[in-house]
């Protein structure tokens, strides 16, 4: 015959088999096997043995975890057996989930419950009960599953099973006091009402023992503890019970003494025919303003409804402050007439703002209904039907405030739909059946400022209005916070808004000022975060550290991530499951979708400030290593989105390499830079935050690998001054930790952007230095770029001399650098300035290289601005076939990229060849396409080449009179750019419309 298992869970988790311990050591594995052991022979879905192993935030993984420690609990509890043991495992799969065979014998629980089930067969027999309680209380070897990490298990089946454990206590004590025993217990009996000091049972069999044992004044002595204790810590007298046994004590009964051999149980609860019909709601605030829509739909959910079977249940939620009690407290008493049995209010928050327990609310109303506190049932089950059946078909409103979860408020809702249930929440009530869920929002302006008025004065508001409206905005229009700041201002009539408005404008101690008497922000706001699992508490105190703006959902996994350097158990953070408790906990909001598709989320101003003060009080190293985990995630990320932009040219130096550490799975950096352009865009926020905080930090290599991405395409997204701010910022940070190389190749982008506003001497200079610095560094691509750059602004100011080297000098470095983009870029400027030089002939077969290299290697806008510039030079030397060709296949290259500038260059030049083909309706078409183009981009270099190309176009069309407005118009507002080839075209354009009109201006 095989051995058979054995375990024990009241204590110290302990499997054995034949005498011999089976030894498990993972902290999961005891949490598995102990959840299928609690519910033996019962089938344990998935889902709850997740929830049991990792609580709220299970990993994405975690059904595929579940199934690998099954399999190695069940290697474990194979060892030691014989030949027949492995076929008969004991843990069974099922498509739902799992369950383990046991007997009750085989498990102390199960033996423990069979204990009690015998005792309850021997009523008449107290020597039996009290040998089968004994043998049922030795199986305790201490708190049951003491030794089990999982917070679910300790939170949800510990407490019932110490429950079970001293209620079987109470009944071996009641079955010795039956037999005489008295004097023996009073020890043990002081012990327990010391150890479990509200427990009445213990008291009164306290009380009684004493008496009997001839201690009258000792009994007496008991009682007054118990009454001092109960009106000190609960403001309660003593249970009827209790003050009838203190009485029979005062009274000397006679029948106390007598222990006739009969175990009594208590009598079957009887509900009282009696209903005591109240008003519990809090008073209305005088000075209630706004939501008035909120209320209309709340209340027309709440009314009676001869169609509706389920009872009515409302649930508003919201961020802390938003004054969701107020708001329900407006609603039921506008109810009132509507609910004649009774309006029932109660609070699920306790002291220190735990969650109370439903079986002591349930106790609460029953009590509060107009049923005896000896009347009351025990547990839970039995005091819910109470419940309902005292509230069975009577007209009550129900008003449960400051729920944590959805359990609290299912045990308490009544069975009855003339009933109707109204509950308010720091988190989510998504879950209550049959709810509607409202959320409530902060006031919008111009209620905070109503708000603000009523409390501090219409009048103070009136005098001061830029005052008034910046202390709403600095409370970002929680009402909590307006409803300090107005009670501030009340209690000093005498002073003005604006010294208050101009303290809280110092976020660093806003949440300081709003605070008075028992009211304050960040009092609400530590107990919704106190609420949180430990990763939320991680992820939401490291969003303190970016501020309040808009993050998606794989930014709050980052910065909850390990950051200790080892691999932890429990995977990767799922930032979806995160974001999802956050928002439940109302601590973040969504604010709509980016343009990947991803939801985005925000927190409130001041829930933010809170979060950076948390963030504050961590470590150094702490903080640091979060923010280099997500500067590693935000560039790999960057880095991915970067490498599929379809449109990036050969124009563009290549970016350094960055090699960050893998921070996201693959999988999902993939997903998130599918459109590389998109999720650019998307955190166009977060990247500039980032190179700002990695140039503060002295990550300047860091900054610049962010930097030169972003920029790829977000030099269009960004204001002019704002780009040239984020190159110096890298540029100096660069230069002060001693690489010349990062700090030039910034300040050659950044001469670049200056270039497009006005190409001045200082611009070219700063290019030069560029090219001199890339020189003695022996850095050829970098120099290839910066001369090939310099050769195309020296031949647009017309020094084509000057241009001609420079070009030169560029082949030269891109060919030995053996870069294929840099050569192609520098061989089409030589060829352009060739052209230049009459040496026309010369010039095609290089352009027609560069084009093969472009069409090779690069995108739609390499080849588009390669066919750019033979367009130009053709056109320029009356080859008007192969400029119309090349004009047309440019167009063509770009018509479906998002590169504007290239789009804009190309149509500019396209007008151009219409004008010189005689078709100028077409040219004024391209050319007005072109300036608008440019004039987004903040482009003024481009804009003036694209009104020169408009002029040319009117004068085709002859609309010369346009063409001298024009001309006028332009020359003074882009005298400063330095577009010397184009001011002279523009120039031309003026001198023929002037003789086209017989010399007339």
């Amino acid at each position: 015959m095989p051995t058979k298992l054995s375990y024990r869970v009241l204590g110290p988790l302990e499997v054995s088999r034949g005498g011999r311990v089976l030894t498990i050591r993972a902290g999961k594995h005891r949490s598995l096997l102990a959840a299928l052991l609690v519910s033996a022979n019962r089938l344990v879905p998935v889902d709850e043995l997740v929830e049991r192993l990792w609580g709220q935030n299970p990993p994405p993984t975690a059904r595929a975890t579940l199934a690998t420690y099954v399999m190695r609990l069940r290697r474990i509890l194979r060892t030691g057996a014989g030949d027949e043991e492995p076929r008969r495992d004991p843990i069974r799969t099922r498509p739902e989930g799992y369950l383990i065979d046991a007997a009750p014998e085989q498990v102390d629980l199960g033996r423990f419950d069979q204990l009690l089930a015998e005792a309850d067969r021997h009523p008449h027999d107290p020597e039996a009960v009290l040998g089968l309680l004994a043998d049922a209380l030795r199986l305790w070897r201490g708190p049951a599953l003491v030794d089990i990490p999982s917070e679910s298990l300790q939170r949800d089946v510990a407490p019932r099973l110490e429950e079970q454990r001293l209620h079987t206590i109470e009944r071996r004590i009641d079955t010795e006091l039956a037999l005489g025993r008295h004097a023996e217990l009073v020890g043990e009996l002081t012990a327990l009402t010391t150890e479990h000091r509200l427990r009445e049972r213990f008291w009164h069999q306290l009380m009684l023992a004493l008496y009997r044992s001839r201690r009258q004044p000792d009994a007496l002595d008991a009682y007054g503890r118990l009454r001092a204790l109960l009106i000190d810590e609960m403001g309660l007298e003593p249970s009827t019970e209790i003050r009838a046994l203190h009485l029979r004590i005062l009274a000397e009964d006679p029948t106390l003494h007598e222990a006739d051999g009969h175990v009594r149980h208590p009598a079957a609860v009887t509900v009282p025919a009696t209903w005591l019909t109240l008003c519990q709601l809090p008073p209305d605030l005088s000075d209630f303003v706004g939501r008035s829509e909120l209320i209309a739909q709340a209340t027309s959910a709440l009314l009676p409804d001869h169609d509706r079977t389920g009872v009515p249940v409302v649930a508003i939620t919201g961020a802390p402050g938003t004054g969701k009690s107020a708001v329900a407290v407006r609603i039921a008493h506008s109810l009132r007439p509507r609910f004649p049995d009774g309006q029932l209010f109660v609070r699920l928050t306790g002291v220190g703002g735990a969650s109370r327990d439903p079986a002591e609310v349930l106790g609460e109303l029953l009590t509060a209904s107009g049923l005896g506190r000896d009347a009351l049932p025990e547990g839970l089950e039995a005091r819910a039907a109470a419940f309902r059946a005292r509230l069975a078909d009577r007209k009550v409103l129900l008003v449960l405030d400051d729920a944590a979860r959805s359990s609290q408020v299912v045990a308490l809702l009544p069975g009855t739909a003339s009933c109707a249930v109204l509950v308010t929440g720091r988190r989510m009530l998504s879950d209550i059946p049959g709810a509607v869920g409202l959320r409530l929002d902060s006031f919008v302006p111009a209620d905070a400022l109503d708000l603000l008025a009523r409390l501090a004065g219409s009048d103070r508001v009136a005098e001061e209005p830029a005052a008034a409206r910046a202390i709403v905005d600095a409370c970002g229009g929680l009402p909590l916070a307006v409803r300090i700041v107005g009670a501030r201002l009340a209690a000093r009539p005498l002073a003005g808004l604006a010294g208050l408005a101009e303290r809280l404008a110092d976020e660093q101690r806003r949440l300081d000022e709003l605070r008075t008497g028992d009211l304050e922000v960040r009092a609400g706001l530590a107990l919704s975060y106190s609420g949180l699992s430990a990763s939320a508490r991680t992820a939401f105190r490291r969003l303190g550290l970016l501020g309040a703006v808009d993050v998606a959902a794989w930014t709050v996994g980052v910065l909850a991530a390990r950051t200790d350097g080892e691999s932890s158990e429990d995977g990767w953070a799922d930032g979806e499951r995160l974001v999802e408790e956050l928002v439940e906990a109302n601590l973040l909001t969504e604010t709509g979708r980016d343009p990947t598709g991803e939801a985005r989320y925000r927190p409130h101003d001041l829930i933010a400030l809170y979060a950076g003060e948390l963030a504050r009080a961590d470590d150094d190293a702490t903080t640091i290593s979060a923010l280099r985990c997500l500067m590693d995630a935000l560039l790999g990320l960057a880095d991915a989105a970067h490498q599929k932009l379809s449109t990036v040219t050969i124009d563009e130096a290549p970016v350094e390499p960055a090699d960050p550490p893998p921070i996201l799975p693959v999988r999902m950096v993939d997903r998130l830079t599918a459109d590389g352009e998109a999720w650019l865009l998307a955190e166009q926020p977060l990247l500039d935050w980032a190179i700002r905080r990695c140039v503060g930090l002295g990550w300047y290599v860091r900054a610049a690998l962010l930097c030169e991405r972003a920029l790829a395409r977000l030099d269009i997204q960004l204001p002019h001054a704002h780009v040239v701010e984020l190159l110096d910022l890298v540029a100096g940070a660069a230069r002060e930790a001693g690489d010349e190389r990062v700090a030039w190749r910034a300040t050659w982008q950044r001469s670049m952007q200056m270039a497009t506003r006005q190409l001045t001497d200082d611009v070219l200079e700063s290019l030069a230095e560029a090219a001199r610095v890339f020189d003695r560094l022996d850095a050829p691509v970098d120099l290839a770029y910066a001369l090939a750059s310099l050769a195309y602004f020296h031949s647009e100011r017309q020094d084509r001399t000057a241009a001609l080297s420079l070009a030169e000098k560029a082949v030269a470095a891109a060919r030995g650098s053996g870069h294929r983009p840099a050569y192609a870029t520098s061989v089409r400027e030589f060829a352009s300035l060739l052209a230049e030089y009459d040496r026309y002939d010369e010039a095609v077969p290089l352009f027609d290289e560069a084009l093969a290299i472009a069409r090779d290697i690069g995108g739609p806008v390499d080849e588009a601005l390669v066919l750019h510039r033979i367009t130009r030079y053709a056109l320029e030397h009356g080859d008007l076939d192969r400029a119309a060709e090349a004009s047309q296949a440019s167009l063509d290259a770009v018509a479906g990229v998002t590169e504007f500038r290239a789009r804009a260059y190309v149509a500019a030049m396209a007008a151009r060849v219409a004008s010189a083909r005689g078709e100028g309706r077409q040219a004024v078409v391209l050319a007005e396409r072109a300036r608008e183009e440019f004039g987004k981009l903040g482009d003024r270099f481009g804009e003036v080449a694209a009104i020169a190309s408009l002029a040319e176009a009117y004068l085709e069309v002859g609309r010369a009179a346009e063409v001298i407005a024009l001309v006028d118009e332009t020359l003074p507002a882009f005298a400063d750019v330095g577009a010397t080839r184009h001011v002279e075209r523009l120039t031309n354009a003026c001198a023929a419309a002037r003789r086209a009109l017989g010399g007339q201006s």
